[in-house]
């Protein structure tokens, strides 16, 4: 797949979404021409009822009516036909956007270390209102929108006292609108972020429901969460009684300017100011002003909510994209160097890493030790390119990190992270890093995945899930023990043949028997010289291992060879000093 028009190559700022919205630009303008095709097709019931009582009434021209009746009939289906043409349109706007810019906002997402987590979850939700923004509705209201002056400017041609009236019931309508929007704004506001948060609580409730039952705190959860709806109950209840009593009076005002505009038509007939016809007209007119108005009013909310979302998601989408490069570099052998790194607390300046500095050779087995919090987890998940760093730089095979090509250099390397991070999908899809998807399922691909989790020692566990290979993880791994999904992941890490893997406590949840497989594992890994980084915080990999790289506050303690960090500890305790139980971060 070529990358999107709007991802930038090399980090660079892209133009943001003018540039791709300008390319449906030919479907909004044939579609706004179509919508002023329409507003004159609203006329014809309108001139319909004025010709009728004007010329056949008085001359009983049956004739004339069955004309007429004709050609409103074409008229009317000549409207619904150009009505079909203007949505499918705007569906084809929707689908060109969605194809030339959701995969740049999902590649954003996915691979670019730009925004915060929040902000790259809330990014696809902002296209998703822009796009049903820009061909919905609203938009229709706004193709509609210039047409309210011209049926008013057509009412002042049928009489000025009827044009007075009309321009003076659009004004009204459109003031009570915007005073019940100014008027529940605040309270709209509130009530969405509460009940999103209301929904978030419920929500993790649910999750610990386990933890909750066992702690004797159900019934003050569900107190609780009772509480929360009530309030928001009140909350809805109060707001849909405002919005009821706006909605009310302009039912009221709708209907009551309509009758008077009948009235002021008859009341200018009996005066012989306009023929008997234009009375029904002048009503008819009225309401065709009155819709675009009510239709504009309506779309303020969802155009506002639009308008928020575009700044939000064009500042995104401003932003660096994925680092891509279009020279594919070979295969990696596994060296390793990390020049030195930097990284920060998110939002200070606490040095998590400060000035690491390291080299690892092909084939070599490091093992991370430290106390917890110490910067192990950072460390692994910098080395794997799953976070950036503030500073410094990392080298495979003397390339920096940010010279590879992320798609190519991740089928090399193996990633486990503390938590096991699995897909809602099932175990094969998970373990075969969804290839299955680009390149289809195969037999080939299923000896891969089984071959992963035999060599991490998952085989015998992944068979004796539910329906093995085909288990569905529904909630990624919270459907698995924490053994199971470590079991998993390990396999997923392994997939492939990676030459580096970066194993991250892939031994926390090992009973004696599962950290003797993960050790043969490892000692597999080294025999085929593929690099491994393993943090422990167990003395039983220690054993196994080449060299040992102590952490402390953030800062290389001690790197060196295995057997000369083991002689400096305390004799009978390998591990005093240096390895403490607890992860890192």
């Amino acid at each position: 797949m070529s990358p999107p028009d709007s991802v930038p190559s090399h980090g660079s700022p892209s133009p943001g979404l003018m540039p791709v919205v300008r390319g449906c630009r030919p479907h909004l303008i044939a579609a706004a021409g179509f919508s002023g095709l329409i507003n004159l097709l609203n006329l014809a019931p309108s001139i319909f009822m004025l010709q009728v009582y004007d010329r056949v009434v008085p001359t009983r021209g049956v004739p004339t009516l069955l004309l007429l009746t004709l050609i409103l009939t074409i008229a009317l289906g000549v409207y619904a036909i150009l009505d079909a043409v203007r949505m499918r349109l705007l569906l084809r706007a929707s689908i060109r956007l969605e194809r030339r810019l959701a995969p740049a906002i999902l590649l954003r997402i996915l691979g670019s270390p730009s925004g915060t987590a929040m902000e790259r979850a809330q990014a696809m939700r902002d296209f998703d209102t822009v796009r049903s923004t820009l061909t919905g509705a609203p938009v229709i209201a706004l193709f509609d929108a210039p047409w309210a002056p011209i049926y008013i400017l057509i009412a002042f041609l049928l009489h000025p006292w009827i044009g007075v009236l009309t321009l003076v019931s659009a004004l009204l309508l459109g003031a009570i609108a915007i005073a019940s929007e100014r008027v529940t704004e605040s309270s709209v506001v509130t009530l969405r972020g509460r009940t999103a948060l209301a929904q978030r609580e419920q929500d993790a409730s649910i999750l610990a429901s386990d933890v909750a039952q066992a702690l004797g705190m159900r019934d003050a959860l569900v107190t609780r969460h009772l509480l929360e709806r009530a309030d928001l109950a009140r909350r809805q209840a109060s707001l849909s009684r405002r919005s009821g009593q706006f909605l009310a009076v302009t039912k009221f005002l709708r209907q009551l300017l309509q009758s008077l505009a009948l009235a002021l038509g008859a009341w200018l007939a009996v005066k012989q100011e306009i023929s008997g016809g234009a009375i029904f007209a002048a009503s008819l007119l009225l309401g065709r002003a009155l819709q675009p108005v009510e239709q504009i009013l309506g779309a303020i909310k969802p155009l506002t909510a639009a308008r928020e979302a575009w700044r939000s998601l064009d500042g995104f989408c401003r932003r660096p994209g994925p680092e891509r490069t279009t020279t594919t570099l070979p295969a990696p052998i596994g060296r390793i160097e990390v020049r030195g790194l930097e990284v920060r607390a998110p939002g200070g300046d606490r040095a998590i890493l400060s000035d690491i500095s390291f080299a690892v050779n092909p084939g070599e087995v490091v093992a991370l030790v430290g106390p917890s919090g110490a910067g192990k987890s950072t460390l692994l998940r910098v080395l794997a390119g799953a976070q950036a760093p503030d500073g410094g730089e990392v080298r495979i095979d003397g390339a920096s990190l940010a010279d590879w090509n992320r798609e190519q250099l991740g089928r090399h390397l193996g990633f486990m992270p503390q938590a096991p991070t699995l897909f809602p999908a099932s175990v094969h899809t998970n373990i075969a890093r969804f290839r299955g998807v680009l390149d289809g399922e195969s037999e080939a691909l299923d000896a891969e995945v089984v071959a992963a989790a035999q060599e991490a020692g998952a085989h015998d566990v992944i068979l004796g899930l539910p329906h093995g290979y085909a288990t569905m993880l529904e909630r990624g791994e919270a459907g698995l023990s924490a053994g199971q999904g470590q079991a998993v992941a390990l396999a997923r890490a392994l997939f492939g043949r990676p030459t580096l893997l970066f194993l991250d406590e892939p031994n926390a949840h090992l009973d004696s028997e599962g950290e003797a497989r993960l050790a043969r594992c490892i000692l597999s890994l080294r025999e085929r010289k593929a690099t491994v980084i393993v943090s422990t915080h167990r003395t039983g990999l220690l054993q196994i291992v080449d060299k040992v790289l102590l952490l402390r506050d953030g800062k290389v303690q001690l790197f060196d060879d295995r057997a000369k960090v083991i002689r400096s500890q305390t004799p009978g305790r390998p591990d005093e000093g240096f390895v403490h139980a607890g992860g890192g971060r």
